[in-house]
C-alpha cells in the first residue's frame, strides 16, 4: 500500500440502529464491522488502519512526512496531530462505545463530514456518501448557498446540506449518537520575533524552504511529479527538487491558446532552467464542456472557482504520465507575501489611517467622478469606497457578488432566511481567530484559513483524487508556516515590493525572469469562452434560463437573464458569476435533486 494510494481512499463510521442495513447497501464498500460493536466502518481503498494494546481502534487517509499516527489513538496528552507533517484525516473509536474522535490536518486538506440526527451519528470522507443516510433529509442549507455565491465554496462547517456538517481545518471533533464537541489545535500565529539583516534572514529562509522541500520529496524514484504554473512557488519547488540530483524531476503545466493566459512560456524557462523535464497541454474551448461535466462529478459539494478546469487538467497530464503523486505550490503566496491584493490592502490602510474629514472628502470626489463608462474614475471612485472600510469588511469585497448584488440577484424567500451580512460576518469570525497581529499577518491568516483551506486544497485535492493522484503541499508545512510567522511583515511586502525576503532567498535558485514576472495565477479564459463558444452559450441559457432553475428559488431569473445578455453583448464581464451559477445548478441536480 502507498501513501498515496491511502489519501485517495473514502470510508463511512457510523452508529445508531439502522447503521448496519445503510452501509450494506453500499456494495463499493468493504464492512469491517464486529458483529457486537456499537460502531461499523465501511471503506473503499486502501486506508491506514491499526490498533493499540489497549484496543482502541483507528483509521486514517493520511499521507505524513514526520508523525506516527498511532500516537493520537485513544488518550494521548494534547494533540500529538499538531506536531505532525503532512496531510491527514484520522479517526479513532472503541467497538463497544458509540463515540468517534476526528481530526483534519492543519488546514484541512483532507474533508471530513459529519451529522447527528434520529438517534444515528456517521463521519465519512465525502459529504455524497451522507446523502442517503439514515434521518439526513436532502434539504440545501440557505446561507452555504449564500456563502458559495460569495466565495465560490461553501466554507466549513457548513455543507450544502443542512443535516451535514464539516470538520474545520486544525480541529478535532468527538462525536456520539448525544453529544458533539470540536476542539481546534492549531491557528497559523504571527509572533514576528526573529532579527537580524536581510540577508542573513534571507539565507536562513533559503536554507528552511530547500529543507522542507526536500523533506517532501517522494522516496520512490518514479511515479511522481510537480504541478508548474510558471510561478514563483511552483517553479522554485521544481528547481530545487531538480537540484537535489537523483532521478530527472518531472512537471506538468497546463496553458491556454488565449492570449494573457497562457504560461507555458514561463514554466517552460523554469524546466529547462533546472534540468526538469516539462510535460505541457493545453485547454481549448472545445474541451470546456466536457471539463464543466468533470468538475460536476470531481467536487463533492458545489465548486464555483473556475481554476478548478485548469487544475483538474493539470491532474489528468499527471495521471497519463503515470504519476500517483504530485507536489503543489499552494501556501507560498500566503506565506511569503505574494498576493498582489496585499500590497494593495497596504495602500488602502494608509488611506484609512487619515482623519475622518479627509476620507469623507475623498469619498465624495470619487462618488462625484465615477459611475460612468470611464474606467479610471470608476477604480477612483471605487478604491475611496473600499479603502474607507476597515478590515476584514476591506477584504470582504473581494468576495462579495452575492452582497453586491443582494436585492436584484436573490429571490425574497432566499432573503428571507440570509441576511446581507451573513458572508461578512463569517470573516469576521475567522479575521478575529488567532492572536493579535500586525495588519499585514492578519490578513495572511485569513487568506490561509480561508482562500487555503476553504477553496485551494479543495480544489486541488478535488481535481487529483479524480485522476487517481495525490498531493503534497511543501509551502503549507506547520514547521515551515511557523518559521515565516516569525518574520516581521515588512519582509513579506516591504513598500510595495511583494515577497522581499523569498526573492532574495531565491535568487540563485530561480530565474530572473520569474522572479519578476507579473502574478498572473492559475486563471481560465471562461469570458472569452463565453463569448465565442456557441455550445457554451447554448448550455448556459439552457440551464440557467430554463424552468427548473427557476423553480429552484433562489435567484431571480430576471436578473440572471440580464447578467446573461450583458456578458454575451460584450459590454460587461460577469463570466465568474455566470459560471458559479452554473456549477450550483448543474450540482444540485446531480446529487441533492436524487432521490
Amino acid at each position: 500500500m502507498t501513501l498515496a494510494a491511502a489519501i485517495r481512499s473514502d470510508f463511512i463510521l457510523a452508529s445508531g440502529p439502522l447503521a448496519p442495513q445503510w452501509l450494506a447497501q453500499r456494495q463499493d464498500f468493504r464492512l469491517h464491522s464486529d458483529n457486537g460493536g456499537r460502531l461499523h466502518l465501511a471503506v473503499r481503498g486502501t486506508p491506514q488502519q491499526g490498533a493499540t494494546a489497549s484496543g482502541q481502534r483507528w483509521l486514517a487517509l493520511a499521507d505524513l512526512i514526520e508523525g506516527r499516527l498511532e500516537d493520537a489513538a485513544g488518550d494521548a496528552d494534547g494533540f500529538p496531530q499538531k506536531r505532525w507533517r503532512g496531510r491527514f484525516a484520522f479517526a479513532d473509536w472503541r467497538d463497544d462505545s458509540d463515540t468517534i474522535r476526528v481530526s483534519s490536518d492543519h488546514f484541512g486538506s483532507l474533508p471530513l463530514y459529519w451529522y447527528q440526527r434520529d438517534g444515528h451519528c456517521a463521519v465519512a470522507s465525502d459529504l455524497r456518501l451522507l446523502l442517503d443516510a439514515p434521518g439526513v433529509r436532502r434539504e440545501p442549507d440557505p446561507t452555504a448557498v449564500y456563502h458559495y455565491l460569495n466565495f465560490t465554496c461553501i466554507p466549513a462547517p457548513l455543507t450544502i446540506c443542512r443535516d451535514i456538517q464539516r470538520v474545520e481545518p486544525g480541529t478535532r471533533l468527538t462525536l456520539s449518537t448525544g453529544d458533539s464537541r470540536c476542539e481546534r489545535y492549531y491557528v497559523p500565529e504571527y509572533p514576528a520575533d526573529l532579527h537580524g539583516s536581510d540577508a542573513q534572514l534571507a539565507g536562513e529562509l533559503r536554507e528552511r524552504i530547500i529543507a522542507t522541500v526536500q523533506d517532501f520529496r517522494p522516496h520512490a524514484d518514479e511515479g511522481w511529479g510537480c504541478f508548474l504554473s510558471g510561478g514563483t512557488d511552483s517553479s522554485s519547488i521544481v528547481s530545487i527538487l531538480a537540484r537535489q540530483g537523483g532521478t530527472q524531476v518531472q512537471s506538468c503545466s497546463i496553458g491556454f491558446p488565449e492570449a494573457g493566459y497562457d504560461e507555458l512560456d514561463f514554466a517552460r524557462l523554469a524546466g529547462e532552467a533546472c534540468g526538469a523535464l516539462p510535460h505541457l497541454a493545453q485547454v481549448d474551448h472545445h474541451r470546456s464542456l466536457g471539463l464543466l461535466d468533470s468538475v460536476i462529478e470531481a467536487y463533492d459539494q458545489p465548486f464555483g472557482n473556475a481554476s478548478a478546469v485548469p487544475t483538474l487538467a493539470c491532474a489528468e497530464l499527471g495521471h497519463s504520465h503515470r504519476f500517483s503523486l504530485m507536489l503543489g505550490g499552494d501556501g507560498g503566496d500566503e506565506i511569503f507575501g505574494g498576493n498582489q491584493r496585499y500590497a494593495k490592502d497596504k495602500v488602502m490602510e494608509g488611506f484609512y489611517g487619515l482623519p475622518s474629514p479627509l476620507k469623507a472628502a475623498a469619498r465624495a470626489l470619487g462618488n462625484a467622478v465615477g459611475g460612468g463608462n470611464n474606467h479610471l474614475l470608476n477604480r477612483v471612485r471605487n478604491f475611496t469606497r473600499r479603502a474607507s472600510l476597515p478590515n476584514p469588511d476591506r477584504f470582504y469585497t473581494d468576495d462579495s457578488f452575492a452582497s453586491d448584488y443582494y436585492d436584484e440577484l436573490l429571490t425574497p424567500e432566499l432573503r428571507d432566511q440570509v441576511e446581507r451580512d451573513a458572508s461578512l460576518d463569517f470573516m469576521r469570525g475567522l479575521y478575529a481567530t488567532g492572536s493579535a497581529a500586525e495588519p499585514l499577518h492578519r490578513i495572511m491568516r485569513l487568506d490561509l484559513l480561508m482562500a487555503i483551506a476553504q477553496n485551494d486544497l479543495v480544489k486541488v485535492h478535488r481535481a487529483c483524487k479524480q485522476h487517481g493522484v495525490s498531493a503534497r503541499f511543501p509551502y503549507l508545512d506547520p514547521a515551515l508556516v511557523e518559521y515565516c510567522g516569525r518574520l516581521a511583515a515588512n519582509y513579506k511586502v516591504r513598500g510595495l515590493n511583494k515577497r522581499f525576503l523569498f526573492k532574495q532567498a531565491m535568487a540563485d535558485i530561480l530565474p530572473q525572469e520569474i522572479l519578476r514576472k507579473r502574478k498572473q495565477g492559475f486563471g481560465l479564459p471562461i469570458a472569452i469562452w463565453m463569448k465565442d463558444d456557441a455550445a457554451l452559450q447554448a448550455r448556459v441559457r439552457d440551464v440557467l434560463l430554463d424552468q427548473r432553475t427557476r423553480q429552484r428559488g433562489w435567484v431571480n431569473p430576471e436578473f440572471i437573464e440580464q447578467l446573461v445578455e450583458l456578458h454575451m453583448a460584450g459590454g460587461w464581464d460577469h463570466s465568474n458569476a455566470i459560471w458559479q451559477l452554473l456549477v450550483l445548478e448543474l450540482w444540485m441536480r446531480s446529487y441533492m435533486d436524487a432521490r
